[in-house]
């Protein structure tokens, strides 16, 4: 059973150059569309938790509770992300992304018809389970179909499929609880995500090879850095991802990374409702910013990097986590009652977020590595980054409840804390970067004296 997973065989290499471009372009189109709108609605089936808050602690669930639910997918998302990220190297991501979407789909239409809090802890983690079979397996196929020289360009075009969730889940979502409470939420996203995961697997391809093709590098005409990734097995390859201390530094980066981007994304809208004053709708609908600007910043973030900062992948990163710190330091403190301003922020950050996502999400790395490791380095990049994404819902949570007064039957949250909780993660994960500089320059340098 498990053998139906892998990657297939080579076939015999067709020779008419005309098929060959046609195939490679209706493939590469077809992927990278199927991808992006599939792994969209990935986020879709894991944010609603993020929106429903409000009316679920209404409903009886506690902040402390929500935050362990919210933890369990996290850490389930982040152990399995790094191991379907060494296992992708060897599949038919055609057969891994689809599966997971299908699976998380039908998690979620049950969840719309409970609100036990054991079992909502219990399948929020094993929606985390599906969730882990999305993001590295599809820069596997990123790589299998794009050469080394264009990765940087369309990583950040397929980038904009979180977004799209995203900002998905922040208007829709809010607008179906409106209208139909909370658990709709859940179930009717779901039963449409069930149909979208057959499609998706429709349209999705295998690598180029096992229909006939020359390889992404082949194909492209960059004979030398093909031979370069020929000389080693994809065992030997996802050795090197171990071995390279750059790949942990950036891990660590990724750890900040995972706090303040799912700090805001959970808990951004109760923030701003809670501490702002803002209701669901408003408080969904700026939120919703993020990742419009975020899906912006993603799409433009190879051009961005390639174009202004000459390919240097780690300057761009750190100008941008710049952008971030101002953007959450601007959302934490803004005055209350005012959504201009806090939209002003929240897109700011959304924006910095957006550019940031690309290259310390996996970029970084998947550029320090071969191609053939690509799924192990955005395994352990995910292991870690979902780590710190697992850690921030139980640390809200907690800060969140601790820091609660109940004044004449009313609860009263304050978020003082909380706030330096997220601005010192941004702060962190910028300061990391720095020493990725000398990276690239020192792989180079290698390459070259071997």
């Amino acid at each position: 059973m498990l053998k139906w997973f892998l990657t297939g065989a080579d076939k015999p290499r067709i020779q008419d150059q005309g098929k060959i471009q046609k195939m490679y372009h209706n493939a590469r189109l077809q992927s990278v569309t199927a991808m992006i709108l599939g792994y969209g609605m990935y986020y879709v089936m894991r944010m609603t938790l993020g929106v429903a808050k409000k009316p679920m602690i209404e409903a009886g669930f506690t902040p402390t509770q929500l935050g362990a639910i919210g933890a369990a997918m996290l850490i389930a998302i982040a152990i399995g992300k790094c191991a379907n990220g060494f296992i992708a190297d060897y599949c038919n991501i055609k057969k891994i992304v689809p599966l997971g979407l299908l699976g998380a789909a039908v998690v979620n239409t049950i969840l719309g018809f409970t609100d036990q809090y054991w079992v909502f802890l219990v399948l929020w983690f094993i929606n985390g389970c599906f969730q882990s079979m999305g993001s590295a397996p599809c820069i596997v196929s990123l790589s299998q179909w794009f050469s080394k020289s264009q990765l940087a360009t369309y990583y950040g075009v397929f980038s904009i499929a979180h977004y799209v969730g995203e900002g998905a889940t922040y208007l829709g979502t809010a607008m179906i609880i409106v209208a139909f409470g909370w658990h709709a939420a859940f179930f009717l996203p779901g039963v449409a995500c069930i149909v979208l995961a057959f499609i998706m697997y429709r349209f999705m391809h295998d690598r180029p090879e096992t229909y006939g093709l020359p390889s992404a590098n082949e194909f492209e005409g960059e004979a030398v850095q093909e031979k370069e990734e020929q000389k080693v097995s994809s065992k030997e390859a996802q050795m090197l991802v171990l071995k390279n201390p750059y790949v942990w530094l950036l891990s660590a980066a990724a750890i900040c990374l995972g706090i303040s981007r799912y700090s805001i994304s959970s808990w951004g809208v109760i923030f701003l409702q809670e501490s702002k004053g803002l209701d669901l709708v408003t408080a969904g609908s700026i939120m919703a910013l993020s990742p419009i600007l975020g899906g912006i910043g993603s799409f433009l973030s190879g051009i961005i990097s390639d174009k202004i900062f000459k390919s240097r992948h780690s300057i761009t990163t750190i100008v941008f986590g710049i952008v971030m710190l101002i953007g959450i330091i601007g959302v934490c403190f803004v005055p209350a009652g005012s959504p201009t301003m806090a939209a002003v922020f929240v897109a700011i950050f959304g924006f910095g977020l957006g550019v940031i996502l690309c290259f310390v999400g996996g970029l970084l790395a998947v550029d320090l590595c071969p191609r053939k490791a690509t799924g192990a380095a955005m395994g352990v990049i995910g292991l870690t980054a979902y780590g710190g994404a697992a850690l921030q819902d139980i640390v809200n949570g907690f800060l969140m409840d601790s820091a609660k007064v109940v004044a004449n039957g009313v609860t009263v949250y304050h978020f003082e804390t909380i706030m330096m909780f997220w601005i010192g993660s941004v702060a962190v994960m910028t300061a990391l970067i720095i020493p990725t500089l000398w990276a690239k320059k020192r792989k180079e340098e290698n390459e070259e004296a071997a």
